[in-house]
């Protein structure tokens, strides 16, 4: 017999009735409606703490204060940021346990090749963990959305992995249906379907392409799907994506900006607006050389006690923040529009679409960069240019093993170490690139 599976979003559940969610909610509603210089109190306050807190519990910091000859008690307000170094995502690719404040057994470890190709390792706390369920609550609650909504979830779960024969699945306790992104088809939509209805869910929320396959076959079979909300992270939309998704649900898209990282939040309000939660962490911009108009996102997360990082190049670039204030009346900072990781879709030998084909690579580690391209139809290609502690067998283990589990026997792989992995015209680093053309455009026209 299996044993006893814990599903992330039943961790969830259980860290929703933490005794830490109920303060931590009345701190951020407060915050919500204050002015910026309590606004500014707050960050400050917790900045001052977090500091000396890091100088004597994390390896990392003590040694760079000490080296330095920096007084931990001389970083007191904003304007002080800049006394601290900026972090390279490098860093948490090659020692993330410099980082530590406590115990790992105390944290939960995640991994992700974010939109940069290199692998990074996180560690999280219950504390932080119940901060991110807030925040995200906090969102909702601008939509009118209750906290015990019924979800449909499209995205990476074990279960789709593991459970090839079985594309849906509900999380006891939980109020949430577990979708396949892997097992999207014309054959198995009528029994997804099937447990859909019976579910009668509020919202569906996991990635915007995972959710635009389900809204193509649903369109293509002339049905239509409507719900309170879509619920979106971790992608770009398409112009395209956006418009098939409202056709077929109805609900408003309510999409939320983070990172594995957990440095920086915001989240877009019911006028369209991406509004950053300075409550959540600090934000700085920095100028991209030789691109103008463009800055990097710095984070300065205020709630990851057990992981401090400080002033963290997250590498994901920002327009001009919009002039004025939003429509909605909130009085948070407003973020310009994100040069964020939109991947091209990926297909298996049996034509399955693959949505966010790079989580394949999210916990390859001892790697610099890499990047999974397809060549064909079930035929993929990853870039590896190696790191710190690589292993090559290792590395192709894990490559395969993941590429089995999340696309499905019988595809063909092949690994390449290369020095450095191509980029675009424009300098970035895809994770994920189509090398032909596989995609047709969806046409609504007739719709």
């Amino acid at each position: 017999m299996a044993p006893p599976r814990v599903f992330p979003s039943l961790q969830q559940a259980i860290l929703r009735a933490h005794p830490m969610r109920a303060a931590t909610m009345m701190s951020m509603q407060h915050l919500e409606s204050a002015d910026a210089d309590v606004v500014t109190g707050f960050q400050e306050r917790r900045l001052r703490a977090l500091v000396r807190w890091a100088a004597v519990a994390s390896p990392f910091y003590r040694d760079w204060f000490r080296r330095n000859g920096v007084d931990p008690r001389a970083i007191r307000t904003l304007d002080d940021l800049g006394s601290l170094p900026l972090i390279e995502r490098s860093a948490l690719v090659a020692h993330p346990e410099r980082f530590r404040a406590y115990p790992s057994r105390l944290m939960w470890q995640a991994h992700s090749s974010g939109t940069s190709g290199r692998a990074v390792t996180v560690y999280r706390t219950p504390g932080s963990s119940i901060y991110e369920a807030c925040a995200l609550d906090r969102q909702r609650r601008w939509y009118g959305l209750p906290a015990g909504m019924r979800r449909i979830t499209l995205g990476n779960s074990d279960f789709a992995a593991d459970h090839p024969d079985d594309p849906v699945e509900s999380v006891p306790g939980a109020r949430q249906l577990l979708i396949s992104s892997y097992h999207l088809t014309p054959t198995t939509l009528p029994t997804i379907m099937s447990a859909v209805r019976a579910f009668r869910p509020d919202v569906v929320d996991g990635w915007p392409s995972s959710i635009a396959v389900l809204a193509a076959l649903l369109h293509d079979r002339g049905e239509r799907l409507p719900l309170r909300a879509i619920l979106t992270s971790s992608e770009m939309m398409r112009d395209d994506q956006r418009a098939l998704m409202r056709h077929v649900f109805g609900g408003p898209i309510v999409d939320h900006y983070g990172q594995t990282e957990r440095a920086a939040f915001a989240a877009t309000c019911e006028k369209g607006s991406y509004h950053l939660f300075p409550d959540y962490g600090i934000v700085e911009t920095i100028p991209v050389p030789g691109v103008p108009d463009r800055w990097e996102i710095v984070g300065t997360p205020l709630h990851n006690w057990g992981f401090p990082v400080l002033r963290y190049r997250t590498g994901d670039r920002v327009g001009p923040a919009p002039a004025g204030p939003c429509e909605c009346g909130r009085t948070f900072p407003r973020l310009g529009s994100l040069d964020g990781r939109v991947e091209d879709r990926f297909v298996t030998a049996d034509g399955r679409p693959l949505p966010l084909p790079s989580i394949v690579l999210d916990d390859v580690t001892g790697v610099r960069e890499i990047q999974i391209a397809q060549r064909a139809p079930g035929r993929f290609e990853v870039r590896v240019a190696p790191g710190a502690g690589y292993d090559a067998a290792h590395v192709e283990n894990t490559l395969r093993r993941n590429v089995d589990r999340y696309f499905g026997p019988g595809q063909d792989l092949t690994i390449v170490a290369v020095g450095a992995v191509p980029r675009t015209a424009a300098g970035k680093l895809r994770t994920a690139v189509v090398e032909d053309d596989l995609r047709e455009p969806m046409d609504l026209s007739s719709s």
